[in-house]
């Protein structure tokens, strides 16, 4: 009984530290992939709680035993003198020859202290054959979406990867201090009772408008796409939470309007600041001509009364997110791109989103260096030709 115990005893302790290995190999991947509901985790963590108390139940005695012993020495130290260790005699140098190899080897294999070894190092190679993988490959003539798509896919060694530096975060809110600053009408997501169409109506209504009427946009109207596309929903003076998703919550995504008709503001170019509500000047005059040639012709971005362009802020995710940040920030350019679609709509407007336009001109009207922070999308909206 005693034997089947002590094996018992081994057999635990070897899956409490191999499932504490998984936990915390699973536990790293998690947070660097911002995996919140990751199942291999979860698992493994309630696994190696398992092994843990019974492993403190199969030694209970051992530990109340130990932790008497020391109580007693504590009391009792400086009472009597030290004993005298013992000195084992050295193994002579004919006995250690005598010993048989295939004796020595079938002995540490069949020893705990192997089968521990071997157990350790096939959880390794396991964890470590899964996560290191060879170079995609590139076919000639791909596209570079493409190969960055191959290239970005992680393994479960890229989580070392955070050992190493992607540069210090930036400043969540971007800010142009000096310029002046227009502040927005209050937005509350119940106002105008009994106007709104529901969520499902707004998304079944949606479409992309092409055709604007010849009339200007309220300051109001303005505000609300904002806030409704970006701006802070929940936890303003504290835990911010913004209108859209954000991979670990770092808002890539910055919003700059073209203002070409809105009553209250001079056409121009204007930044949004969600955490003030409000738009911050950034220059004026009347720029509908210059987005229309550098957004390859396309005459309706004129006619709206405003255009939103998404930039993105590469260095707000990369020391979380390494290689896959521009994955998640155009992701988010995605989620913001559609609620100022439903937004709009919700309100009787039209809008519609734009991927293709000149970069460097864009980037250069809206006063961004294109490389730190780059335009990667615009949506166009106004109140709808034939309209009220």
């Amino acid at each position: 009984m005693t034997r089947l115990r002590h094996d018992l005893d081994f057999l635990v302790s070897v899956g409490l530290l191999g499932t504490a290995l998984v936990t915390g190999v699973t536990g790293l991947i998690s947070d660097v992939w911002d995996l919140n509901d990751f199942w291999y985790h979860i698992v493994s963590g309630y696994l190696m709680a398992g092994f843990a108390i019974a492993h403190v139940m199969l030694n209970w005695n051992r530990l109340v035993s130990y932790a008497g012993f020391r109580v007693h020495t504590m009391r009792s130290r400086g009472q009597r003198p030290a004993p005298t260790p013992k000195l084992h005699p050295r193994r002579a140098p004919d006995e250690v020859e005598a010993q048989q190899p295939t004796a020595w080897l079938a002995r540490t294999l069949l020893s705990r202290r192997g089968l521990f070894g071997l157990t350790i190092g096939a959880l390794g190679g396991l964890a470590f054959g899964r996560g290191l993988r060879p170079p995609p490959q590139i076919q000639a003539g791909s596209d570079v979406g493409i190969v960055y798509h191959q290239w970005s896919k992680p393994g479960i060694i890229d989580a070392l990867g955070t050992l190493t530096s992607w540069g210090s975060a930036v400043d969540l809110y971007k800010s142009h201090p000096g310029v002046p600053v227009i502040g927005l009408p209050e937005v509350a997501a119940s106002d105008r009772p009994g106007t709104q169409p529901s969520a499902a109506q707004a998304i079944a209504r949606r479409r992309s408008v092409r055709t604007y009427a010849d009339r200007s946009m309220s300051l109001d109207e303005l505000g609300r796409l904002l806030f409704l596309s970006g701006g802070i929903t929940a936890g303003l003076h504290g835990n911010a939470r913004r209108a859209a998703p954000s991979s670990g919550a770092l808002y890539p995504i910055e919003l700059y309007a073209v203002v070409h008709r809105v009553d209250g503001l001079e056409p121009g170019v204007y930044h949004y600041a969600p955490r003030a509500h409000a738009v911050e000047q950034l220059r004026t005059g009347d720029l509908r001509q210059h987005v229309v040639d550098q957004a390859i012709g396309q005459e309706f971005l004129g006619s709206c009364g405003v255009v939103l362009f998404l930039t993105m802020i590469l260095q707000r995710m990369r020391p979380k997110y390494q290689d896959r940040s521009y994955r998640y920030g155009l992701l988010e350019a995605g989620h913001v791109g559609e609620n100022a679609y439903l937004a709009a709509t919700s309100m009787g407007l039209g809008a519609c989103g734009v991927g293709a336009f000149m970069d460097d001109a864009i980037n250069e009207m809206l006063g961004v260096d294109g490389v730190e922070e780059a335009a990667v999308y615009m949506v166009a909206a106004g109140h709808v030709q034939g309209s009220g």
